[in-house]
Order: C-alpha cells, then sequence, then structure tokens
C-alpha cells in the first residue's frame, strides 16, 4: 500500500482530533468542574447565596472588560461559613488542573491531596486553595475585582 500525501494529512489530522476529543473526555471524566461565568458589575461581582447548601461547591469564571480570566470556588462549610479560593494552588498553577469537591472535601486534581472546605479561608499552602478576600452582606457574596484580579498571575 502506498501512503500519499494526502492521505498521510488525512491521517495526522484524524489522530490530532482523537487526541484532542479524548483531552477533552479526560477532563470532564476527571474532575474538571464546570465553570460558571461571572462578570463585575460597577467593579464588584455579587453571587447569590441563599441556595447554597451546607457542603455545597460551586467553580465560577471571572471574566472582565480587559478578558482577564480567573477562576474561583465558592462552597459552604458544614457550620455554613462561606469559603472562597482561588481555584488554583501556588505549586500547581502551572498545570492549570485546578481543583474538585467531594462533600467536605476540597481535592488537588493534580496531586489528588485533599483540603478540608472549612480551611479554603484560611490561608494558602502547597496544594491548597488560594483564599480570596471577600465579603458576605446577608444572603450576597461580594468580590472586589481588584481582590479577584490580585490572583490572575496564576490563569495568564
Amino acid at each position: 500500500m502506498k501512503l500519499t500525501p494526502k492521505t498521510g494529512t488525512f491521517l495526522v489530522l484524524g489522530f490530532l482530533g482523537l487526541f484532542l476529543g479524548l483531552e477533552l473526555a479526560a477532563d470532564s471524566w476527571f474532575g474538571k468542574a464546570k465553570l460558571e461565568l461571572v462578570k463585575p458589575i460597577d467593579g464588584v461581582v455579587k453571587i447569590d447565596l441563599r441556595d447554597f447548601a451546607p457542603l455545597e461547591v460551586r467553580f465560577y469564571r471571572f471574566l472582565n472588560a480587559g478578558n482577564q480570566e480567573i477562576e474561583f470556588l465558592v462552597g459552604r462549610d458544614e457550620q455554613g461559613v462561606v469559603q472562597v479560593g482561588f481555584n488554583t494552588s501556588e505549586n500547581h498553577y502551572k498545570t492549570r488542573r485546578g481543583f474538585s469537591a467531594q462533600g467536605e472535601w476540597i481535592i488537588d486534581n493534580k496531586c489528588e491531596t485533599s483540603t478540608r472546605l472549612s480551611g479554603v479561608n484560611e490561608s494558602s499552602g502547597v496544594c491548597r486553595p488560594i483564599a480570596l478576600k471577600h465579603e458576605v452582606v446577608g444572603d450576597e457574596l461580594i468580590l472586589q475585582e481588584p481582590d479577584i484580579l490580585a490572583g490572575w498571575r496564576y490563569f495568564r
């Protein structure tokens, strides 16, 4: 069988498509969370917390007018305290794997270590989400755009 340039091109494109398809499938199968888009209004992001149950975690993608994208997570721990952190850690931000949530645990998708959801606000660590400054007013989470942009260096 003789391999022509046309056939070779189709084979290469086919393998490339297969590889990309498997990569996307692996992200969805192995813990890559769905991200909900939020945009600042007058420099503020507000998230309604009324329907957040204890031990529920949601993942967000912040996008501002300058096309700066930053991922963060918001959860309510078993005591009802709102926990907010960037969807990255100091050690693994270059891999862009982020975290997933299982009950009271936040799992680093790179090294598969886990941290309690209740510890996200406390501090950053090797395989822990980086805490994100926030304020809770009534049933609303208030995030200032400059505080979110403080984590932009992890997502460039």
